[in-house]
């Protein structure tokens, strides 16, 4: 019994030892990381003080290039990749001053270090050699390997290196998702044409397996950073046999269409932009296809089109039986070009549904006195309650009150004054008693009281009240006061 005990006891006591040793062998290394750590940062902080404002300098074209390159090759050591891209690699740089940064990255090495980590050939092969590196131990460690081919791969796209664009085609295939993110942003700020088919073909797949790591969302964009002209390379997708295909294929070239028309108003897809088979496709088949999402998608490309077939198609549309794409084939009408469909769109002011009958507001806006023609007539006349107050809540959205009654205070404006008696008698007061009372037109403000003194409305009477006691002009009070009167007799 007694050795049991004392054997037990060195095994206790040999254990204690062992975790002693253990806790100060951890303690030794974290002190030793901390130097590491103060020394590593000071070296950077020292690096950046100094060849920082070579950098700075080189940017903005105060520095030569050969100058700069000569002093940035004096850094040296196992850190020397590392430090150099965190003095050079500007992460969102102008595009003056990517051509720069680019052949600075190539001329000292670090193109080529990206595009070999990126294909996963790492230099750090023991602990000793990982530990004297920055980033050694991702390097080292192969489930974190991973975060360095996303950096490599951002890193290329940042400075647009146009030759890597097969190896970060290759990279949409890494094992990881972040890796095949970066390499798809990149490939998009590249923008090297040649890439497109392939990008297509991950349009396909993503749509077909939505378990692809990939995002939609984030392929749709990457194709969305080419311009209009390379939309033939869609042809086959528009024509594919999955719908959901054929929609995003539409949907990509409206918003490259629509992209280049927010820079140009006048855009138009002339055939030696929009090849003659893109144009058949969406003017004899896209209009009619089957999914009401193609449909809707196609109509504003279709107004773009130089076809004297794209305003009747726009027109079919309108009677469509969704009520998106009789919303998206207005919104493509809103345009001056399509002054003419004033009357056709009006109908659409009493469309079932509110978005539609917004829509049609605001084309019938764009197109001027004949719009606010129709705009008027509708509001006056239409037996629709929901129309007019949808017509009455656009007119001020769109700051059209002023002008009405600026056209009001003309004489001989009788159409106006029957839009502000309904608005009156609606009760959409308060923004036109707000215009009356800030204006130093007397003769409007005299007009208004004579027109609209003795009407019921809340606002106008609080004016009125207001006018009779503290208005100046002795005529001005004179008629609030005679209108307040005939409405108490």
């Amino acid at each position: 019994m007694p050795f049991l005990i004392e054997h037990v006891t060195e095994v206790v006591f040999s254990i204690l030892i062992i975790l002693l040793l253990a806790n100060g062998a951890i303690v030794a290394m974290t002190l030793a990381r901390r130097q590491r750590r103060d020394r590593f940062f000071l070296r950077l902080d020292d690096l950046r003080r100094h060849y920082g404002p070579v950098v700075a300098g080189l940017v903005t074209g105060k520095i030569e290039y050969s100058q700069a390159l000569k002093a940035l090759k004096e850094i040296s050591g196992l850190d020397r990749d590392y430090f150099l891209e965190q003095l050079c690699l500007i992460k969102q740089p102008t595009a003056a001053q990517v051509p720069i940064l680019r052949r600075l990255s190539e001329d000292l090495g670090l193109v080529k270090v990206w595009q070999r980590q990126l294909a996963g050939q790492f230099e750090v092969a023991t602990l000793r050699d990982a530990l004297a590196r920055p980033e050694g131990l991702f390097q080292l460690v192969g489930r974190l390997r991973f975060l360095l081919r996303a950096k490599c791969a951002e890193n290329l796209g940042t400075i647009r290196h146009q030759p890597s664009w097969p190896l970060l085609l290759k990279a949409l295939d890494d094992p990881h998702g972040d890796v095949q993110e970066a390499a798809l942003r990149s490939l998009a700020a590249i923008g090297e044409v040649q890439s497109i088919p392939a990008l297509i073909g991950r349009l396909h797949q993503v749509i077909l397996n939505p378990a692809t790591p990939l995002s939609l969302r984030s392929v749709k964009t990457a194709l969305l950073s080419f311009n209009i002209t390379e939309a033939p390379e869609l042809i086959p997708s528009l024509k594919h046999a999955q719908r959901r295909i054929r929609f995003f294929a539409t949907d990509i070239i409206r918003e490259m269409t629509e992209r280049q028309a927010a820079t140009d108003q006048e855009f138009i897809l002339e055939p030696r932009i929009f090849t003659e088979e893109l144009r058949e496709l969406f003017l004899d088949r896209l209009c009619f296809d089957e999914n009401p999402d193609v449909r809707a998608r196609a109509a504003p490309v279709i107004a773009r089109i130089a076809d004297p077939r794209s305003t009747p198609i726009l027109l079919t549309l309108l009677e469509d039986a969704q009520w998106f794409v009789r919303l998206h084939a207005l919104r493509a009408l809103s345009s001056p070009q399509f002054q003419p469909q004033a009357a056709e769109i009006a109908r659409h002011l009493t469309d079932p549904n509110w978005m539609v009958r917004e829509a049609a507001g605001k084309a019938l806006l764009v197109f001027g006195q004949p719009g606010l023609r129709q705009l008027y007539e509708n509001f006056l006349g239409s037996p629709d309650r929901y129309s007019r107050e949808q017509i009455a809540d656009e007119m001020q959205r769109s700051g059209l009150i002023p002008t009405l009654v600026a056209r009001y205070a003309e004489a001989g404006e009788e159409r106006e004054k029957r839009v502000l008696e309904q608005l009156a008698q609606m009760g959409k007061t308060s923004y036109l008693v707000m215009l009356v009372t800030a204006t130093q037109d007397q003769e409007l403000r005299k007009k208004f009281l004579l027109d609209f003194g003795r009407h019921p409305d809340e606002q106008i009477q609080k004016w009125v009240k207001e006018v009779a006691i503290l208005e100046t002009n002795t005529e001005l009070r004179g008629l609030a006061r005679a209108a307040l009167k005939a409405g108490k007799s």
